[in-house]
């Protein structure tokens, strides 16, 4: 964290990022901190991963919060709505409007899924998906 402030600071000549995204495997304290550190006047934090929701685990200065007016907030899935975003993205494939089709690297059948997951470990394959043959 000490590293990337310096390197921020050093590249906005002191103005700080609009934007921090945390997307550790567990987030504390520590690491939201640092995000808030690393944002500027008007910049935002923002928590992907996820923790313990018993613990409390972001701590910061309200007054510097205020004083700043940054602001702290969780995003889950792109902070998506399925229910409505899943419908209006198959609405503009089938319109070819969202090219779907040229993001796939390979294609597997179900027999070939454990070569699809050995393909994804070994770096052959960014986007496989599992093709279902009736």
């Amino acid at each position: 964290a000490e590293e990337a402030q310096q390197a921020v600071v050093d590249m906005t000549r002191g103005q700080l990022a609009d934007q921090a995204l945390i997307t550790v495997g567990t987030v504390d304290s520590a690491v939201v901190g640092a995000a808030f550190e690393i944002v500027g006047k008007g910049g935002t934090v923002v928590i992907t991963g996820l923790a313990n929701p018993a613990l409390l685990n972001v701590q910061v200065s309200s007054g510097l919060m205020t004083l700043f007016e940054k602001t702290i907030k969780g995003a889950l899935f792109g902070s998506s709505n399925p229910q409505y975003d899943i419908v209006r993205m198959l609405d503009l494939y089938q319109a070819g409007q969202l090219k779907l089709d040229e993001l796939i690297t390979q294609r597997y059948t179900l027999e070939q899924v454990n070569q699809g997951y050995q393909d994804l470990q070994d770096g052959r394959n960014i986007r496989g998906v599992l093709v279902h043959e009736h």
